[in-house]
């Protein structure tokens, strides 16, 4: 992974993308590593999940635009305290519920979220105009210094805070909690039989997934210099689902990937004359055929198809 993203930049560049595409990526990639943790290891739909993404963007950027918290690690460490701090709160509420019950409950949290940012807390937010100028910033780390102020400087810090929470969410998955989501996953009343307070384990992994959201949010807001309003909005909360389920949930590198095809497609469809219409359409095409293709998404019917291969060799 991490001689993956130090080349990125350059693979971005021969497919006639750059490195403030790959920078978009990692965000949305960030972002979709809460969303695989509770949908694709914990079987947790939540249609909310742009709540903590738009709470840590905002949180954060506001803090540095209004000069409270200059330190952009310490701006970005806040806003996702409260990503999470919200994300056990809605957790709590939520969580007594299961399937479609719990996703529409999710939902409705979303909304409420959305809501608040565009009417009692628009002092803060700026409603519907975003929240501009965020600061980007030069980020001392005792041994260097990254420059946020350019692209490749952005992208490193990105990658950084990326990898870093790749990192733990591998060893969060590789551990005993990890175990048991997965045990939640299978068949959460044998789980509970076993004497695991599911209800609890559910709650953790949810605010983590908040906490994931809630950097992912801070992060892009130093990325454009601008905090967008739509930040909230539930397109954002279906498109990180649509992201992780392409790439394939419960990999971990899914959510890279589906993000990667994603962004990449968005951007390549839109600079082709003749279809600039319609792009939108044909993306929908690519993915109805990419998800009936990969039914355990990218990652996993890869997977899928080499174990099966092996099987047959051996």
């Amino acid at each position: 992974m991490a001689v993956f993203l130090i080349i990125f930049p350059t693979l971005m560049a021969l497919i006639g993308g750059d490195v403030t595409l790959a920078s978009r990526v990692l965000i949305l990639a960030t972002f979709g590593l809460g969303v695989d943790l509770i949908f694709g290891f914990t079987g947790l739909l939540s249609f909310g999940q742009a709540a903590f993404y738009g709470t840590g963007g905002f949180v954060a950027g506001y803090l540095m635009l209004q000069h409270i918290v200059p330190n952009t690690l310490l701006a970005l460490g806040i806003g996702t305290v409260a990503a999470a701090l919200c994300g056990a709160v809605i957790g709590a509420l939520s969580l007594r519920q299961v399937g479609v019950y719990f996703a529409m409950l999710t939902l409705a949290f979303g909304e409420l979220f959305f809501f608040l940012e565009n009417s009692p807390l628009r002092a803060f937010t700026v409603g519907e105009s975003g929240l501009p100028g965020v600061p980007r910033a030069t980020i001392p780390l005792g041994f260097t210094t990254i420059d946020c102020t350019s692209a490749i400087g952005t992208y490193t810090f990105i990658a950084v805070i990326y990898f870093l929470g790749y990192l733990l969410m591998r060893r969060i998955i590789a551990s005993p909690f990890g175990r048991v989501l997965r045990a939640i996953l299978e068949n959460p009343e044998r789980a509970a039989a076993s004497g695991h307070d599911t209800l609890r384990y559910k709650l953790v992994a949810f605010t983590i997934a908040a906490a994931y959201a809630g950097i992912a949010g801070g992060l892009l807001g130093v990325f454009q210099g601008y905090m967008p309003p739509d930040a909230f909005g539930i397109d954002q909360s279906g498109e990180i689902i649509v992201v992780t389920v392409i790439g394939g949930a419960g990999t971990l590198i899914g959510p890279l990937v589906g993000a990667f095809v994603w962004i990449y497609l968005q951007h390549a469809l839109q600079n082709v004359s003749a279809i600039s219409g319609i792009w939108k359409l044909i993306l929908g095409l690519i993915f109805v055929g990419l998800i009936t293709g990969f039914r355990r998404g990218i990652v996993g019917g890869v997977v899928a198809l080499v174990r099966a291969r092996r099987k047959r060799t051996a």
